[in-house]
C-alpha cells in the first residue's frame, strides 16, 4: 500500500465515531494491523514520546520528506492510542486485546517504547479521572494473557506502577495543605485510582530467583540479533542491549552486594584496568556477567521495583480498607520473602497490628515474619497480641489464621514469661464462654498445652481445691503483666464443664489434669472443627449407637408411681 493510501485509511478509520461496538472493534483492529505495517517497514519509527516532533535515533529516516511523514504518522498513532485508552478505561475487552496486540508490534530494541505503551495501558486500566474501579473481568483478562506469561512485561508494570504511585503521591502532598471545596471528592477519586493500582500490582508474580529470569524455548532468526521466546514478550539480546542506568543511585542499599546494579556504570573502567594490570576478582567478574543482560533479566531489579511499588502505594493515607486487606493477605507469602529489604515493611505492618481487630489479624503474620526472621524489634508484640484475643475473632472470617499465628506465637518460644501465659490462658478461657463449640474446643486444647509446657502455671487449674476464690483477674487491663492472671483461677474450666455440646464438657474436665503420658493436642485437627463438622460427627455418633442397639432409658425397675420417701409411697403400686 502506498503512502498515499495509507494516509487515507488512517484518516477514514480514526474520524469514525458513534458507530456499534462491533464494527468499532473491527475499526481498531484494522488501525493496529496499518500500524504495525508501517512500523515493520520502517515508515513509522516511535520514539519515547509517541507525540514529540524530535527523531531520537532514526537511522532510517534519510529524508525530510521521510521525517515528516513519520512526525504524522505518530500524531496519528497518538490519536489512535487515545482512542483505545478511553475504550479500555469504558471495560471493552476487545480494545484491551487490541491494545495487547500494539504493544506487542513495538520494536523490540527500544524498550523505552513498550515501556511508555505499558504506562499508557496503565492509565487507562486505572482509570486517572473516571474514578470507577477497574472491572474484575478485565483485571483477569489482563492477567491471564499480558502480566503472567512475560517476564518483561511484568518489570514494565512494576516500572510503571512505581512511577504512577509516586506521581498520585506527590500531588496529594501538594494538595492536601489547599483549602478546597471538592478535596474530599478528589480524596476518594484518587483512592479508587491507588486501588486500581493496587489490584494489578497483586497480579503480578515475579520469579523466585535468577535462573527463572533465563529466555525459555528460545528462536533466533537468521540475523541472530532477533527471535522470540516463550517467557519474553521480546526475546532479550544480551550482548547486544546495554544495561539501562536509570534509577541507579535510588537502588543503593536496596539491591545485595552478589546483585547490585548500581556498579553497571564502572564496568568499562574495570575492564580497561583489568586489562592493563592483567589482574581479576571475584566482585569484578559478577559485574562483567551482570552487565552482559538486560534490565528485563535482572532479578535484583525486579524485586527492587516490587518493594518500591508497594511501598509507595501503601504511603496514601486513605486506600480503601479492602484493599488493605488484601494487601496484608498478600505481604506474607509474595512479597516479604522476595525483596531486598524486608524490615522497610515493618511501619505499615505496626500501623495495621494497632488498628486490631481484622487488620491487626491480619498483619499480624507479617510482623511475625519480620520479628522472627528479620530481627525486628517489637517490645509491646505480646501485648497487643493480648488485646487481639476478643470473642469476636472467634467469628470473624480469618480466625483459623490468626489462630495458627497465635499457637505460633504461644508454644514456638520457650523463653516467655509465666505471666504472659497465665493472661493468655485467662483470656481465651473468658473468651471461650461467649465463643462456638468450635473455638471453644481450640481453646480448651491450647490451654491445655500451655500448662502441661509451662508447669508454674498449674496454680491456675489446682487454686481454691474446689472451693469458691476472689478472681483477682482484671480483663480490662491492656497490658498482659497487670492483669494479675497468675494471681488467679481457671474458674471458667467449671462453667465450661456444663456447656450444653458434650465434647466441650467432656474436654473441660480432662483439661489441666493430664499427666505426662499424655499426648499434646494436635491443634490442626481442632482448627477444622465448625458447625458443620460437629453436627456431623455427632451425627454419625448417633448412628453408630442405634446400630448397636436400643439406648437403655432407666437402669432400675420402679416399684411405683412415687419415688421412696415421698408422703404417697406405697399407695399407688404396681402389681
Amino acid at each position: 500500500m502506498s503512502a498515499q493510501l495509507s494516509a487515507r485509511k488512517i484518516e477514514s478509520l480514526l474520524s469514525q465515531e458513534n458507530i456499534p461496538d462491533s464494527v468499532d472493534s473491527a475499526r481498531l483492529d484494522e488501525l493496529r494491523r496499518i500500524f504495525a505495517r508501517l512500523i515493520a517497514s520502517g515508515d513509522l519509527v516511535l520514539s519515547a514520546s509517541a507525540g514529540g516532533e524530535t527523531v531520537d535515533g532514526l537511522v532510517s529516516l534519510s529524508s525530510d520528506v521521510k521525517i515528516k511523514w513519520n512526525n504524522w504518522l505518530k500524531k496519528k498513532h497518538s490519536i489512535y492510542l487515545s482512542q483505545l485508552s478511553n475504550r479500555v478505561t469504558s471495560g471493552r475487552k476487545s480494545a484491551l486485546r487490541t491494545f495487547m496486540g500494539v504493544i506487542a508490534s513495538s520494536p523490540s530494541t527500544k524498550h523505552c517504547i513498550l515501556g511508555t505503551l505499558v504506562s499508557t495501558l496503565l492509565e487507562a486500566l486505572i482509570g486517572d479521572s473516571s474514578g470507577e474501579i477497574m472491572p474484575e473481568a478485565i483485571l483477569e483478562l489482563f492477567d491471564k494473557e499480558f502480566i503472567q506469561p512475560y517476564r518483561d512485561v511484568q518489570y514494565y508494570i512494576l516500572m510503571e506502577i512505581h512511577r504512577l504511585a509516586k506521581k498520585i503521591i506527590k500531588q496529594y502532598d501538594e494538595e492536601k495543605n489547599k483549602e478546597n471545596e471538592d478535596q474530599e471528592n478528589e480524596k476518594e477519586t484518587r483512592g479508587i485510582v491507588i486501588e486500581n493500582l493496587l489490584r494489578i500490582l497483586l497480579k503480578v508474580e515475579i520469579s523466585d530467583s535468577q535462573d527463572d529470569l533465563e529466555p525459555l524455548d528460545v528462536q533466533l532468526e537468521k540475523d541472530g540479533l532477533s527471535g522470540t521466546c516463550s517467557n519474553y514478550l521480546f526475546l532479550p539480546i544480551s550482548d547486544k542491549v546495554p544495561i539501562d542506568t536509570d534509577n541507579e543511585e535510588d537502588m543503593e542499599g536496596d539491591v545485595d552486594s552478589g546483585e547490585s546494579d548500581n556498579s553497571d556504570s564502572d564496568d568499562s573502567s574495570s575492564e580497561d584496568e583489568d586489562k592493563d594490570n592483567e589482574k581479576s576478582s571475584e566482585p569484578v567478574r559478577k559485574k562483567q556477567k551482570l552487565a552482559k543482560k538486560t534490565p528485563q533479566q535482572s532479578f535484583s531489579r525486579h524485586r527492587y521495583y516490587l518493594q518500591e511499588s508497594f511501598l509507595t502505594i501503601l504511603q496514601y493515607p486513605h486506600i480503601p480498607t479492602r484493599s488493605l486487606k488484601r494487601s496484608l493477605q498478600h505481604l506474607p507469602n509474595q512479597v516479604l520473602p522476595i525483596v531486598a529489604n524486608p524490615l522497610r515493611f515493618a511501619d505499615f505492618c505496626s500501623r495495621a497490628y494497632s488498628m486490631r481487630g481484622v487488620m491487626g489479624v491480619l498483619s499480624l503474620h507479617s510482623l511475625f515474619l519480620l520479628m522472627t526472621q528479620c530481627g525486628l524489634e517489637y517490645p509491646k508484640f505480646y501485648a497487643s497480641l493480648y488485646n487481639l484475643v476478643q470473642t469476636e475473632v472467634f467469628y470473624t472470617k480469618y480466625r483459623s489464621r490468626f489462630f495458627k499465628l497465635l499457637v505460633n506465637c504461644l508454644t514456638k518460644s520457650q523463653m516467655l514469661p509465666a505471666y504472659i501465659v497465665a493472661a493468655f490462658c485467662k483470656r481465651l478461657c473468658r473468651c471461650a464462654l461467649g465463643a462456638p463449640p468450635s473455638g471453644a474446643l481450640f481453646v480448651l486444647a491450647l490451654v491445655s498445652n500451655l500448662l502441661r509446657k509451662h508447669a508454674e502455671c498449674a496454680c491456675l487449674v489446682h487454686r481454691g481445691n474446689g472451693e469458691p476464690v476472689q478472681d483477682p483477674y482484671d480483663a480490662t487491663v491492656e497490658d498482659p503483666s497487670m492483669s494479675r492472671a497468675i494471681d488467679s483461677s481457671l474458674w471458667e474450666l467449671n462453667a465450661l464443664q456444663r456447656h450444653y455440646h458434650p465434647a466441650v464438657a467432656a474436654l473441660a474436665r480432662e483439661c489441666g489434669k493430664e499427666d505426662d503420658k499424655h499426648m499434646m493436642h494436635d491443634l490442626d485437627k481442632f482448627l477444622l472443627h465448625t458447625y458443620k463438622s460437629l453436627f456431623d460427627q455427632e451425627r454419625k455418633r448417633e448412628k453408630s449407637k442405634k446400630n448397636k442397639g436400643s439406648v437403655p432409658l432407666t437402669f432400675q425397675e420402679p416399684e411405683g408411681i412415687f419415688v421412696k420417701g415421698d408422703v404417697f409411697d406405697g399407695i399407688f403400686a404396681f402389681s
